[in-house]
């Protein structure tokens, strides 16, 4: 079913009794500020043990709801931010980051996103920060490139959104420019050096092409400038339609490129000092609601889109702060490390501050959980819409209720089921091919480190979760 079909479905449905919201005020505006490779444990709210210093994101967990057993849509970028969008978990797709290399967008034509379905429900829809979900590209060449003298297409504005400024992928991603809507904005004609850093700890350098006026440590306050200059001029505005808006960030991602305001501030390295700009981030954005007055009636959502990388986690690790906190693995890994991430939720007199909740949630759940809140039926819709998004609005609003989420696959190859996982190790072969053997099973409520394995003691978990992971693998549509 196409984007426009769906479109007509919901307005219709909109003006149904069934589907119609119960009261105006139920509309609140919606803003998601997503972290780019942050931690479990980089944030205090997470890590008791954190050697670096969030407070704003700590304010905002004292303002709202923690969700301390949340988790992104995959464990790397691409995934990650397709399954958020889409509600669909990218494993259900074939979703990979090496999908960029096609120079084709992610997201097809005919795929709903949250952003589609908000603007359907008459939400302006903005975006700024970081894309990485592809463009279309020039493929007549023997390396494929952009076309800046062109519009560049299936991107966010192609994806529901009304509005769009940022870049294409993340700031290590040469050339780098900006994007507003669908115009790229200067021509990458300067070389510049910045510093990678691997899993063992060895520096080197890499070159990035960039626009004329562009400076890599400008790139992430340029586009939080951007978001907070949106949320202000809705506030002046006659704000007519509610607002959606996702912010996604370029921090904490490699380069560490720290402004000059933030170097040296953590006196642990410049991954920590790049942490704690990105906390300023969340800090200006939380201010600006408040000092707008849109805060009572806008839902905040502070995530992370998975796991610190190798390098985070070696450097912290020598600062003696893990940036996972107590979890197992990082970045790409289907251990906790790789995609338990933080969660925090603020919606002031509804959401109840200060509190936590261990409900199992993943980011692919905002899309059915947005539909919940606005009283729209996704699945009488389209059988199509967000597969694999459940709505967790009744815990959001009352932590005492509990939430019983359906099993979900984490990762490329493993399957989590209330307090049991299932995780292969053989991260790099076709799914619908492992057997029994490849896999190890958990109990994350005793062992949230995934220490000890449990395979040998519960014979009849493994088949059953492992039935659940197959049957999955098999009805996947690979892109």
């Amino acid at each position: 079913m196409n984007k426009m079909i769906i479109a007509i479905g919901l307005c219709v449905l909109s003006s149904l009794s069934d589907y119609a919201l119960a009261n105006e005020g139920e509309r609140p505006n919606i803003i998601i500020i997503l972290a780019d490779d942050l931690g479990y444990g980089d944030c205090g709210a997470f890590n008791p043990q954190s050697k670096i210093k969030t407070p704003h994101i700590d304010q905002l967990a004292e303002e709202g709801m923690s969700f301390t057993d949340a988790h992104s849509a995959s464990t790397t970028c691409t995934p990650s931010r397709y399954g958020l969008l889409t509600g669909t978990n990218p494993c259900r797709t074939g979703v990979l980051n090496t999908l960029l290399k096609t120079g084709h967008p992610i997201i097809d034509a005919d795929e709903y996103t949250v952003a589609d379905f908000l603007k359907s429900q008459n939400y302006q829809t903005h975006m700024v920060g970081k894309w990485h979900l592809g463009f279309e590209m020039d493929k007549t060449k023997n390396k494929k490139a952009f076309d800046l003298s062109q519009d560049l297409l299936g991107g966010p504005v192609d994806c529901g959104f009304d509005y769009f400024y940022g870049v294409h992928s993340s700031v290590s991603a040469s050339p780098m420019f900006y994007i507003k809507n669908r115009q790229a904005i200067g021509r990458p004609e300067v070389i510049v050096e910045a510093d990678k850093i691997n899993g063992s700890g060895k520096k080197s350098k890499f070159k990035i092409q960039l626009a004329q006026g562009m400076a890599l440590e400008n790139i992430s306050p340029d586009l939080c400038a951007d978001a907070v200059r949106l949320i202000k001029e809705y506030a002046k505005s006659d704000q007519e339609q509610p607002f959606f808006l996702y912010y996604a960030s370029t921090i904490p991602h490699q380069p560490w490129v720290p402004s000059a305001e933030f170097k040296g501030k953590s006196g642990l390295g410049v991954y920590a000092d790049f942490v704690m700009q990105f906390d300023d981030e969340v800090g200006q954005i939380n201010q600006a609601l408040k000092d707008t007055g849109l805060d009572n009636n806008t839902i905040l959502i502070f995530t992370s889109d998975n796991g610190p990388g190798p390098g985070a986690s070696r450097n912290m690790e020598e600062q003696g702060h893990g940036s996972t906190g107590i979890l197992r693995g990082m970045k790409s890994d289907a251990w906790e490390g790789g995609h338990r991430v933080p969660f925090i939720a603020k919606w002031p007199h509804r959401i109840k501050a200060g509190t936590q909740n261990q409900a199992i949630i993943n980011a692919t759940d905002l899309f059915a959980t947005f539909a919940a809140l606005l009283k729209v039926n996704l699945a009488r819709l389209s059988p199509h819409a967000a597969p694999d998004s459940v709505s967790f609005l009744e815990t959001l609003l009352d932590a005492d209720k509990k939430f019983k989420r359906p099993a979900m696959i984490n990762g490329r190859h493993a399957i989590r089921k209330g307090d049991w996982k299932l995780v292969s190790i053989a991260k790099h072969s076709d799914a619908a091919k492992l057997k029994p053997s490849d896999f190890k099973l958990f109990n994350l409520a005793e062992d949230i480190s995934e220490k000890s394995e449990l395979t040998q003691e519960n014979p009849e978990r493994l088949s059953e979760l492992y039935k659940e992971f197959i049957d999955f693998a098999n009805e996947r549509k690979l892109k």
